[in-house]
């Protein structure tokens, strides 16, 4: 096997990486599954191909090279984030690597600079499914290639998020594998494109330099640790003078795959992944808290070799944390934004965004709602919203025909370490969705609870915006 071969084995089937969860994520369509760090398939959504000051993606499934995509003529950039600046660097900061720096053309090495096609991700990454290593397909229900800043408004009244001009609020993001790099939120009015070159115009602002680490499936304010933030701004990010933080959570300190690999080094001992990847024995840079470090719960999700975790080697690997961040509400227009997480990877080619939707109201229209509140909502089966199991309100006794698709597994990504989703047939006792979490026996399936939701006469009514539109902003 040639040099190159081996490095992109190591990355084999790394699946499901990183999202905002507060404010919920559009994409997650009101989902609970998989909480925090890809409730419901959210964290299925990125762009890929992505090299410093390219001025298109590729679709290159994040190849362990330093191939760019792009070349100098073609506008690709020096990074700005050295081979030396260690305290910024997340991957491959040994010194053997200063004369293959592999990384060294990935989003986080000047950070903002790199191209997407989608500010709010592209479900799967790009137009058909990647490569085996690094790439993936878009979440169950949803078509490959879909844009996420063309998912519906999901200002829902039962999980609404209003923040108040000039205030303080959390937001938060997690993790299912940990690519490295670094990370920034953005503004865009919701009556405006939202594109790339819209959110770059808005960054908010981090309050103070602290962070926190937060547990309780990232939901639980009374447990979460306070750590210090590590940031770079001015000349040497985009949009200038604006601010990105590091991921505080670091990868294992395992050549090429940061751990993707380590957990099966007891089982597999003459593959490939044991001999480059060998077992995770410590993390690249020291944790902000203390222990929690490694690859995510995507290491299980690789096809090399042909064995997948068990749902307790799935729980071991398990970010079951969130990174909470505080941020500015600037002085905006009153009215609708979209708000979009941008995470830049050092390891592979790779942006990871997810969109959120906010209300930004004056001061006296009354108090900002409370984060971290339940999020689990009936859009997915809402006739209104035109989601995966929208159309399935006529077949609750009807299991063949046009039926049949309500009643099977959703087609799209199904991890074995997971329960199989369905519209139909896996709901609680009451009808809603039941209750799983990693660790648990994936069982024969999971469905979101759409007849307890469609038994409700308000839980699929349309919320209906009072809030004044925006018209522009300067933040």
């Amino acid at each position: 096997m040639q040099f190159g071969a081996a490095v992109g084995a190591l990355l084999v089937g790394v699946e499901s990486h990183g999202v905002i969860y507060e404010p919920p994520a559009r994409s997650s369509f009101g989902l609970n599954l998989l909480s925090p760090s890809c409730r419901g398939g959210s964290c299925l959504w990125f762009n890929q191909g992505c090299t410093i000051g390219c001025n298109k993606t590729t679709g290159d499934s994040g190849h362990a090279d330093n191939v760019p995509d792009c070349t100098e003529a073609e506008g690709r950039l020096e990074p700005t984030i050295k081979f030396e600046d260690k305290h910024l660097r997340t991957y491959a900061t040994g010194e053997i690597y200063r004369v293959w720096d592999w990384v060294k053309y990935h989003p986080w090495r000047y950070p903002g600079t790199a191209p997407v096609d989608d500010p709010c991700g592209v479900a799967g990454g790009w137009i058909t499914k990647g490569a085996k290593y690094a790439g993936t397909e878009a979440p169950p229900g949803v078509m490959q290639g879909s844009r996420g800043s063309e998912f519906p408004y999901n200002q829902s009244s039962s999980a609404k998020t209003e923040w108040v001009i000039g205030s303080e609020q959390e937001v938060a993001w997690s993790m299912n594998a940990n690519h490295g790099g670094g990370y920034q939120y953005r503004l865009c009015p919701r009556n405006q494109p939202a594109t790339e070159a819209c959110f770059q115009a808005n960054p908010l602002k981090f309050v103070g330099k602290k962070q926190w680490i937060q547990f309780g499936d990232g939901m639980d304010p009374n447990n979460r640790t306070e750590i210090d933030a590590v940031e770079i701004g001015g000349d040497k990010v985009r949009p200038e003078n604006a601010v990105w933080r590091r991921n505080p959570v670091p990868a294992c300190n395992s050549p090429v795959s940061g751990g993707s690999q380590s957990w099966r080094r007891a089982k597999h001992r003459h593959d490939i992944a044991y001999i480059f990847s060998m077992q995770c024995e410590g993390p690249t840079f020291k944790p902000a808290y203390e222990g929690r470090y490694g690859f995510g719960g995507a290491a299980c999700s690789s096809e090399f070799p042909e064995r997948r975790c068990t749902p307790q080697e799935y729980f071991e690997q398990d970010f079951d944390f969130g990174i909470v961040d505080k941020i500015e509400v600037p002085d905006v227009p009153a009215g609708d934004y979209v708000l979009s997480f941008r995470w830049d990877c050092e390891q592979t080619d790779q942006v990871w965004n997810s969109c959120a939707d906010v209300t930004i109201k004056k001061p006296e229209d009354g108090p900002p709602t409370k984060p971290f509140s339940s999020s689990n909502t009936c859009d997915f089966c809402c006739p209104e919203k035109q989601l995966a199991c929208s159309n399935c309100s006529q077949c609750l006794h009807e299991f063949t025909g046009a039926c049949a698709y309500c009643w099977n597994p959703l087609p799209g990504y199904n991890p074995d370490y997971a329960p199989t989703i369905t519209c139909l047939g896996h709901e609680a006792a009451d009808g809603g969705a039941p209750y799983w979490r990693s660790g648990m026996e994936v069982g024969v399936g999971w469905s979101p609870g759409c007849p307890k939701c469609w038994a409700d006469a308000n839980s699929c009514k349309p919320f209906l915006r009072q809030a004044q539109e925006p018209t522009s902003v300067t933040v």
